[in-house]
């Protein structure tokens, strides 16, 4: 099987290697866990190590911003966004932000950009920043649900890898917002919050991987300069 390393050692270790090539992903956590940080350092080690472009779509940050929160750590290579190793695309700026958008207007627009862009730059991998603000536009689960069909076969189409990020309530084992998500990805990786001598402690788990062995384990995870580590629980 042929895989796409995340560049996080020990995350690629509990993938037995990496994630399956052309695998839709879903990253799911609250705020804080550390899910656009494991995303980054996804993007980063594939535009450093490999040959063809990485790609961020963000609804939740502009650029300058995104730079800026990165620049701590060692996987941040400006270069690599000069040089459009790394493209970043602002939704945004492309799809007009307007109340009377129709849900299918709005659906439509947000998958040509995808198509205009990815075509563009031919990535092999993605981020999606993230899924719950692009969804929460559209107003029914059946609308929601034809979308996240239409982008994921349009991914595998296109071969990427992606990541699609989730924003979920603290303290609730939940994978998204609306309940479609997890089923039409390839992959679930859990990120969370546990409570250990009255500090908060972030958490990872892979809950599904289709296609590969993968560890059940739930890791202590710590973000270090030189990115995301992952560390056995022992309570």
């Amino acid at each position: 099987m042929e895989r796409i390393k995340t560049y996080i050692k020990d995350l690629d270790k509990a993938l037995n290697g990496g994630i399956p090539k052309d695998n839709l992903i879903l990253v799911s956590g609250s705020a804080g866990s550390g899910k656009t940080t494991l995303a980054m350092q996804f993007l980063f080690g594939g535009a450093s190590n490999e040959s063809k472009p990485a790609m961020l779509f963000t609804l939740n940050e502009q650029e300058i911003k995104i730079t800026e929160n990165f620049r701590q750590f060692k996987f941040y290579d400006e270069q690599l966004i000069k040089s459009n190793k790394i493209v970043f695309v602002d939704i945004r700026e492309i799809i007009p932000h307007t109340s009377d958008n129709k849900a299918a207007f709005y659906s439509e627009q947000v998958l040509n950009m995808f198509y205009e862009q990815i075509d563009a730059y031919k990535p092999e991998r993605i981020v999606i920043d993230s899924i719950t603000a692009i969804c929460n536009r559209l107003d029914d689960p059946a609308n929601i649900r034809k979308f996240l069909f239409d982008l994921s076969n349009m991914l595998l189409i296109r071969k990427c890898t992606a990541l699609i990020l989730s924003e979920v309530e603290p303290n609730n084992r939940k994978y998204s917002n609306f309940g479609i998500e997890e089923f039409i990805c390839d992959g679930i990786i859990f990120l969370s919050h546990v409570d250990k001598n009255n500090r908060l402690k972030k958490t990872l788990q892979i809950v599904k991987m289709r296609g590969t062995m993968h560890s059940e384990e739930q890791f202590f995870l710590s973000l270090e300069e030189d990115g995301v580590h992952l560390m056995k629980l022992n309570w």
